[in-house]
């Protein structure tokens, strides 16, 4: 009977236990990206009554030994690793993996994990969690690329910072010279390009029909340079000759001179339809300020300038772990490397086994209420069983006491 006592004591104790995550996974079943808890039991030591015997003995067949448990108790609680549902936020700086992987914060103490990724930029421009205040790590970019290999760092961005002027090397007009124009018609379009410091300079592009079929005459000025040259269209209106201009121009305002601009004629056509000559583009552009950044799929962050430009600065970190059910909760949708978690392996979204990132996306829960309401029962029920055990060895205590004052 004592033993029925330490047993019911011990499943009333589990229940409680389980019970416990149970309701955990219940309250954050609406917590952003929550892997749900699994209570599993394991039965508790057992006193041996009597030894079997092996059937080799002479004389007498085998037995089975004679084994009576104390109880159970409480053998792990995993987290399930699950993937949740994705839910648009349109959020500029959500983000939320779609696989294995999870993010990589930092504060003072060390670095932790999480799959929450609603971040935002904090009053140093540095993406942190939004939640916690962590730093989010990943790579900067040099010139719009990232090298992944390094060790990953905090992303702080300096929006007031400016993009240094590119000047112009290339430029491409587009359009048609109407075939039936008459020797002595001229067709202008006016180009934009930037010098090194990214002052612009208006490059005037003049088209003159000559006495020759299919023949224009081009002459490109800027200030007091100029370049010329003769476009030839043959008898489907496509260009054969005289592809394109070089025109060197020069600067006295400080800027690298001479600014040279190659211009590309052969978009060009010559039929018997409308003058449609117009620039197409210019590589060049002038210094324009950083003025927001946001997320791309695979965790880029881009920055959009002040010219309507945008730019990758960096791109975040994920850890992938062996096994990640051996993290350690640190709480605020936080985990902590332990020793059955693995060291994590950190590399970028979609390689090495780690999952993609999707912008503008945070995943939910993945505790499944139903379940969760099903064990809630099934774990009421086993423990009223277990108090029912207690009682029932009570009243059988009782009864021997009461034989012995007989």
């Amino acid at each position: 009977m004592n033993r029925a006592l330490f047993s019911g004591l011990s499943g009333t104790v589990a229940f409680q236990e389980r019970l416990d995550v149970v309701g955990n996974n219940i309250a954050n079943s609406n917590t952003v990206a929550y892997k749900e808890g699994r209570a599993t039991f394991e039965d508790a030591l057992y006193q041996t009554l009597e030894g079997g015997r092996s059937g080799s003995d002479v004389g007498i067949g085998g037995t089975s030994p004679v084994q009576i448990g104390s109880g159970v108790s409480l053998s792990s609680v995993t987290i399930q690793h699950g993937q949740g549902a994705l839910e648009r936020t349109g959020q500029p700086l959500d983000a939320a993996i779609e696989g294995a992987g999870m993010f990589m914060l930092r504060d003072n103490e060390g670095v932790y994990y999480t799959r929450a990724g609603a971040f935002g930029l904090d009053d140093t421009n540095t993406l942190v969690s939004s939640g916690s205040g962590h730093r989010v790590l990943g790579w900067l970019a040099t010139d719009g690329v990232v090298d992944a290999n390094g060790a990953p760092t905090a992303l702080t961005f300096d929006l007031s910072a400016l993009a240094p002027p590119v000047a112009t090397t290339a430029a491409t007009v587009a359009g048609n010279l109407d075939a039936t124009a008459a020797t002595g018609d001229t067709v202008t379009a006016t180009i934009s390009v930037y010098d090194s410091l990214g002052e612009p300079h208006e490059v005037e592009l003049v088209f003159t029909k000559t006495a020759t079929v299919g023949e224009w005459d081009c002459d490109a000025t800027c200030g007091a340079s100029s370049a010329s040259g003769t476009a030839q269209f043959g008898a489907d209106g496509a260009l054969t000759a005289g592809g394109s201009l070089a025109l060197d121009i020069a600067l006295a305002n400080g800027a690298t001179t001479p600014l040279s601009v190659t211009i590309d004629l052969t978009d060009l056509t010559c039929v018997a339809q409308v003058n449609t000559v117009a620039v197409q583009s210019q590589d060049g552009r002038p210094a324009a300020s950083l003025v927001s950044v946001e997320l791309s799929d695979d965790g880029f962050v881009q920055g959009h300038y002040s010219d309507g430009r945008s730019r990758t600065l960096a791109q975040l970190a994920l850890a992938g772990f062996s096994n990640p059910g051996g993290l350690r909760h640190v709480g605020a949708n936080l985990y902590a490397e332990a020793p059955a978690s693995g060291p994590p392996m950190v590399g970028a979204a979609s390689t090495g086994g780690r999952g993609g990132i999707v912008a503008g996306s945070l995943e939910m829960s993945n505790v499944d209420l139903t379940r969760a309401f099903v064990d809630m029962i099934t774990t009421q029920r086993g423990f009223q069983a277990s108090t029912r055990v207690i009682a029932t060895a009570n009243e059988m205590l009782d009864d021997v006491v009461r034989l012995i004052r007989t």
